[in-house]
């Protein structure tokens, strides 16, 4: 009778046992499967949602390089482009003007005034600047005393020549407003385009001899210029850890690549492994808007893998450019991967949290009977110890001078801007021909240059001012709490320290200039970005009046 009952207390224990496992099964089964449905009803939305964020900050910085082109391209209007050929005229005849003076004070008592003329003539005829400039001389009669490019109009009478009108022109212009100098612009044939075009010239008067010394400038060549400095200053924007932008046209010909620029000038029509152009101007072909969106797969030489890229387009229609940028969409896949690596973690902890449930009500069931000694096996990978992910941390310096880099210089302006009531400085400074020392002595000098002059500028700044490297050759420094005078005061101390210091590169002497663009803005009144676009204005104007300047906006 005994062996029955303790018979019957074994098989009601272990039919209770058998029961309290099939439930708590049925119950992890139950509640995995329900975490898989969410999980995977939610991926799709998480992934779209990760891939409309994208789109935003994609077209936020498409958005702001359309900007700055607007701002260039206000730069080619008829009256804007007038402005410049002036100054820059102005500019080269004066440099003409002072060497012929000089030349001219110099031999007049020593030289017969026939031969001194020739000397004169030939420092004429031989005067170039920039690509194709070059200077004329004819009397205030309208005969043509000497053109450089015309040798058969020399001697020339020209008063009604229309197809020569500035000759004429010039000499009518300067007798009118009675001045030893004038302006004129009239429609002249340009070899390089073999069109007649709008030209504007200088007429000056030299005084010893009465001759008029003219030269001129096309108004379409200075187009070219503005784009070619436009393109610089986009291949040079870079944000985040590999962010670029290119500009294709809508011909499926690529304009300007930062990172591989074998690809300028060429056609992509049925390029797989460059597909992104041909995408983006059928997209915009087809599309009513002026901005596309485009999904491909792309090189990514971080990872050397062909990987999901999602980019943006936008055309610039009164250039026919194509302006683009893109990211990768590793980082949403690792998103997802982690989301997936989250929930496996779940289940697991739900599997634990239901077993020991299990296994506390078995001993308390079996505690009713006898003491039932359990070994319970922890799952061996809880006591795992996980190794820590290593973060690169973006470096803020730049390599070679030492000084902020890009990002870190504008995110402290930011800063600056931020948490500061007062009215801030801005300045960018830019080496003069910078490559033409990279050309004479090298890159390794011109690596020497930009550690040297960075240091000559930080050690004119003040402890709390910003100073970083933002391009190649170009520098920006922010100032608080200034003024214009005293940003100009600062900006000519750098200006004037670096023109008086010799740079020294293994034995070779390498003298430089800065043009320097500054511009005073009060934050609460400007953004930071229209502060440093009025800045570049600045030293846009200091190139064209001459270089190792500085112009305050």
């Amino acid at each position: 009778m005994l062996y029955n009952i303790k018979s019957l207390k074994v098989k009601i224990i272990s039919l209770l046992f058998v029961l309290m496992v099939i439930l708590a099964t049925i119950l992890t089964a139950v509640s995995i499967d329900n975490i898989d449905g969410l999980v995977d009803s939610n991926l799709d939305y998480i992934s779209e949602s990760m891939v409309k964020k994208e789109k935003k900050e994609l077209k936020n910085k498409i958005d702001l390089v359309s900007n700055i082109i607007e701002l260039y391209y206000k730069k080619t209007t008829p009256q804007y482009m007038q402005s410049v050929v002036k100054q820059a005229l102005v500019t080269h005849q004066e440099q003409l003007f002072n060497q012929l003076n000089h030349i001219y004070m110099d031999n007049k008592e020593c030289m017969s005034e026939k031969a001194l003329k020739e000397r004169l003539k030939e420092i004429v005829q031989y005067a170039r600047y920039a690509k194709n400039g070059y200077f004329w001389i004819n009397d205030m009669q309208c005969r043509m005393i000497m053109h450089p490019i015309k040798p058969e109009y020399d001697g020339r009478v020209f008063l009604k020549a229309p197809k020569v009108p500035f000759v004429k022109l010039g000499v009518d212009s300067l007798k009118k407003e009675h001045k030893d100098r004038a302006f004129i612009s009239y429609k002249f044939y340009n070899p390089a385009t073999k069109k007649y075009e709008l030209k504007v010239s200088l007429v000056r008067i030299f005084k010893p001899y009465h001759w008029v010394i003219g030269t001129g400038k096309y108004l379409s060549d200075i187009t070219p210029l503005i784009k070619q400095q436009l393109l610089a200053n986009i291949e040079a924007l870079r944000y985040g850890k590999s962010g670029y932008f290119w500009i294709n046209d809508m011909h499926y010909r690529m304009i300007m690549h930062p990172i591989k620029p074998e690809y300028d000038k060429r056609f992509f029509i049925d390029t797989p492994k460059v597909p992104f152009v041909k995408l983006g101007v059928d997209a915009l072909k087809n599309s009513q808007n002026n901005i596309a969106y485009l999904r491909y797969k792309f090189y990514n030489p971080a990872t050397n893998k062909y990987e999901d890229k999602l980019s943006i387009v936008k055309l610039f229609k009164p250039w026919n450019w194509v302006i683009g940028t893109g990211v990768y969409l590793d980082t949403i896949d690792e998103s997802i991967e982690s989301i997936k690596v989250q929930k496996n973690h779940e289940e697991k902890n739900l599997i634990h949290k239901i077993l020991f449930i299990t296994l506390l009500m078995i001993i308390i069931t079996l505690l009713f009977a006898y003491i039932l000694t359990v070994k319970f096996i922890i799952d061996p990978m809880t006591n795992l110890t996980s190794e820590k992910n290593h973060f690169k941390e973006i470096a803020n310096i730049d390599y070679l001078t030492q000084i902020l880099n890009r990002r870190a210089f504008f995110a402290g302006v930011q800063e600056f801007a931020k948490n500061n009531e007062c009215k801030l400085g801005v300045c960018i400074l830019d080496i003069d021909f910078f490559k033409n020392v990279n050309d004479t002595y090298g890159h390794d000098a011109g690596d020497e240059v930009l550690k040297q002059i960075a240091m000559f500028v930080q050690n004119s700044l003040r402890g709390e001012d910003l100073f970083g490297r933002i391009g190649g050759e170009e520098f920006a420094v922010c100032v608080l709490n200034t003024d214009s005078k005293q940003l100009q005061k600062l900006a000519t101390k750098i200006k004037e320290r670096i023109e008086k210091s010799t740079i020294i590169y293994k034995e070779m002497s390498i003298e430089c200039t800065l043009s320097i663009g500054c511009y005073e803005f009060d934050p609460k009144v400007e953004s930071v970005r229209e502060a440093f676009v009025k800045a570049d204005k600045a030293l846009y104007l200091a190139k064209e009046q001459g270089r190792n300047r500085v112009v305050v906006f």
